[in-house]
């Protein structure tokens, strides 16, 4: 494991040697029982496990004895997303999980191994969006069942179907934190331990989340994702895009302790190599350049929005994000719950505020107070694993909002809501939480003389997943006022 990490396109189409070694030591590896860490479906429940989903899966037997250690808050249910955690936390995932399947391809070929990632918003390759050929052949070269696709994904995939928006915008975010961590690159600020917190950074709602919805299937549900190979690259690629944008200048890393530190009330843990070895406990720093949980790749430029050692401050530079301000300057009024039909619902907003904030969007000139503005969905809650909500921005009265494009806001993919909406985990019932940069539309809507500094009307469309008998709950629906210094 020594060298690089690289794109799973380059190592050659179907069966090359690193994806056929891969499915090897995955079959080994899922043959071994639930009570052995280094076994696959072991690996898969530290993402997320819900003995009553595996039972009925029927990934564990009925009356079957589960390790306690994926009970008992050590090593299962560890996931951490919608916080500042979870690039620190998948990154570790990632290395412990890398290093088991490089020992078993080590004892079962003797070769060396690494984890490929797949790029799919690689501009230059035409079939980025195609899952790699081995992930959907029936079989291997001996014509044995290919373990590779043994998992659900969504019915006969075999490409990714961009819809409800798939991009790379979350690199041109410069902040990992800003403020309270309401919005950022990174997610959210907690000082403790938090399955799924209620604050999504940019990266891990798109691609992150999209990636798992499009998918689908096992990856569209935390408590199976981790079954699917398929998986490992897709969280592989969210890695190398985090470390691309750590190394762009004009990128702001959090150097918190808090989150260099923590969390404080329950250690992550991996397993390692080995014949059930004890696990090691880390933190977040231990996931940066020098420490032992960190993975270099053989690009960061190829389709991640960014070029490292390249300055890159992809919007106005807004000066150091603890100066920055952000600062509420509206909210509806009443809990919103969606079902079938589109939702409407009414922001008031502060007017002074408003006005200078919308004044100021544009800013350039050094020294010059310079704002963005964003919509916030807090406490979003729901049954469904990964439902897709569309946000747009005054709609004309009573049109259909596919005939408006122009009035979008956002796509979003709530990816793990199932498990943020539960009340008997460490999430607490928190549900989940999301901010839309609004700015660019913000300023159209305002040129063309539709945006009111009083108020503004946001619909709320359902997607898949989504319906009368599924209905998601948004409690509270925000504006916030990012606000800087243009700096040159």
């Amino acid at each position: 494991m020594t060298a690089s990490r690289q794109d799973v396109a380059t190592l050659g189409s179907g069966w090359n040697k690193t994806l056929l070694n891969y499915a090897k030591a995955m079959q080994a590896m899922d043959n071994q029982p639930l009570q052995d860490r280094t076994s696959w479906k072991f690996l898969g429940a530290m993402h997320g496990f819900d003995p009553d989903l595996w039972r009925q899966e029927r990934l564990i037997q009925a009356g079957a004895p589960i390790p306690s250690d994926l009970t008992n808050n050590t090593f299962g249910d560890q996931c951490q997303h919608g916080s500042w955690y979870f690039l620190s936390w998948h990154r570790a995932y990632l290395f412990a999980f890398e290093s088991i399947v490089a020992a078993k391809v080590k004892e079962l070929t003797g070769d060396d191994w690494a984890l490929p990632y797949w790029n799919y918003l690689d501009s230059k390759n035409p079939k980025a969006l195609y899952l790699p050929d081995a992930f959907v052949a029936k079989t291997l070269p001996d014509g044995t069942a290919n373990p590779l696709c043994r998992y659900p994904r969504r019915p006969g995939i075999t490409k990714l179907e961009p819809n409800g928006g798939f991009s790379l915008v979350a690199m041109e975010e410069d902040n990992f934190l800003i403020g309270n961590g309401k919005l950022g690159f990174g997610g959210g600020i907690t000082d403790d331990f938090v399955h799924f917190d209620n604050m999504t950074g940019a990266l891990e709602s798109n691609p992150h989340n999209t990636v798992h919805r499009l998918v689908g299937g096992y990856m569209g549900d935390p408590y199976l994702a981790g079954l699917d190979p398929i998986f490992w690259l897709h969280h592989c690629n969210i890695d190398r895009l985090w470390e691309a944008w750590m190394n762009t200048p004009g990128k702001t890393m959090v150097h918190d302790p808090r989150w260099l530190d923590g969390p404080f009330d329950r250690q992550f843990i991996v397993p390692t190599p080995g014949d059930n070895a004890p696990g090691v406990t880390f933190t977040s720093k231990d996931t940066l350049k020098g420490g032992k949980y960190y993975r270099p790749y053989d690009d960061l430029v190829s389709g991640t929005g960014v070029k490292p050692g390249a300055s890159a401050v992809a919007r106005v530079n807004m000066g150091s994000p603890e100066k920055q301000i952000v600062q509420p300057i509206g909210a509806n009024a009443a809990v919103v719950t969606v079902g079938a039909a589109s939702v409407n619902t009414r922001i008031d907003l502060e007017p002074t505020a408003t006005a200078k904030g919308v004044a100021s969007m544009g800013a350039t000139t050094a020294g010059s107070e310079v704002t963005r503005l964003y919509l916030a969905l807090e406490q979003v809650r729901g049954s469904a694993p990964s439902p897709l909500l569309e946000v747009y921005l005054n709609l004309p009265a009573g049109a259909d909002p596919a005939g408006h494009p122009e009035c979008l806001a956002g796509s979003l993919t709530l990816f793990g809501l199932n498990a943020a909406s539960k009340t008997d985990g460490h999430h607490k019932g928190n549900g989940l939480g999301y901010s839309l940069d609004i700015t660019d539309l913000a300023q159209r809507l305002e040129a063309a003389g539709d945006f009111d500094p009083d108020h503004l009307r946001v619909t709320l469309v359902p997607g898949e997943q989504i319906s009368d008998a599924a209905p998601i709950t948004v409690e509270r629906i925000s504006v916030l006022k990012r606000s800087g210094v243009v700096v040159r």
